[in-house]
């Protein structure tokens, strides 16, 4: 989620050792969303003789392995993963080596993980899904899709299945296509859609200050005006003002609270909240907090708030 990153440039003092790293990861989150996006768009063209089901973001989990699917197509004859790369230039795939990489217009090489890897993985966990479900015998395939507008495949590898968007509705078409016995009723078909969405994991990220290997002390503290922006706000009674463009704001500290669990960490207590809004009052900072739709941890003396589970 991009809006994490933001968070910490906001209140990182620019410039900062780290501030090329994390705006190189939202250049190509935002960059992968647009990608994903005309993806989608796409399949708004398809259509397939028997009954199918389309799902975006898919996070599934069993056991301990996590998965996050760009698209899955779950059709009556077969299950389609499709991976999503929006990376533009002239893209080389190296079958010996397993290298995927592009050389930009300047001509350096820049090299990737390689998407075909990452696409048979989600094809195996797939597989396994369906074994789970009793549905042993359902066909999981797949293709990894470059939805760049300027990319150009200068070396495709004869067995990997990677294809450009304008292409794609027809290589779905083949897909579905394949010779199988195998049919779902469109009762099963709902039984794995609600399966699907019953088995919904979100990946939960590490804070982002531990990720960047960044002091959260370095953070810079306080409560950001929802008008202009400015961090700072002052509380005064049961009202946040801002002190640049005296804009007043009753749960202005709220904002801040999500951004501490992004940034600093999944737990927060009376004392961290009092520092990151700049409160001075503890049984202010309590009420606030008590007030708010947080997990509430009390053990013995010690008391702790979290997001709630099912955010």
């Amino acid at each position: 989620m991009v809006e994490k990153q933001y968070a910490l440039l906001k209140r990182l003092r620019i410039p900062h050792v780290k501030e090329g790293d994390i705006r190189k990861d939202i250049h190509q989150m935002e960059s992968g969303a647009r990608g994903e996006n005309r993806l989608l768009k796409k399949l708004n063209e398809l259509r397939l003789p028997g009954p199918y089901r389309v799902f975006s973001d898919v996070g599934l989990q069993s056991g301990e392995w996590k998965v996050q699917m760009d698209c899955l197509i779950v059709t009556d004859r077969c299950c389609i993963v499709l991976e999503s790369k929006n990376i533009s230039n002239d893209l080389y795939f190296n079958e010996d080596s397993d290298e995927f990489y592009k050389v930009d217009k300047d001509g350096r090489e820049i090299v990737y993980r390689n998407p075909y890897f990452q696409l048979m993985k989600h094809i195996r966990f797939m597989k396994e899904f369906f074994q789970l479900l009793n549905f042993p015998e359902m066909n999981v395939t797949g293709a990894v899709v470059l939805t760049a507008k300027s990319c150009r495949i200068r070396q495709k590898p004869a067995h990997y299945p990677i294809f450009k968007l304008e292409s794609i509705i027809e290589k779905i078409l083949q897909m579905y296509a394949l010779p199988t016995s195998y049919r779902l009723s469109n009762e099963q078909l709902d039984f794995i859609e609600q399966m699907i969405w019953k088995k919904q994991s979100t990946f939960i990220h590490r804070p982002l200050c531990e990720s960047y290997q960044i002091s959260p002390n370095e953070l810079i503290r306080g409560v950001e005006c929802p008008k202009c922006s400015t961090l700072g706000m002052k509380r005064t009674g049961k009202v946040w003002t801002c002190t640049r463009c005296k804009h007043k704001s009753r749960d202005a500290h709220k904002p801040a609270v999500q951004e501490y669990f992004w940034l600093v960490s999944k737990e927060m207590r009376n004392r961290d909240f009092r520092d990151f809004c700049q409160i001075d009052s503890v049984y202010a900072a309590s009420r606030m907090l008590g007030s708010m739709d947080l997990q509430i941890h009390r053990a013995g003396p010690k008391t702790f708030y979290t997001e709630k589970k099912d955010r």
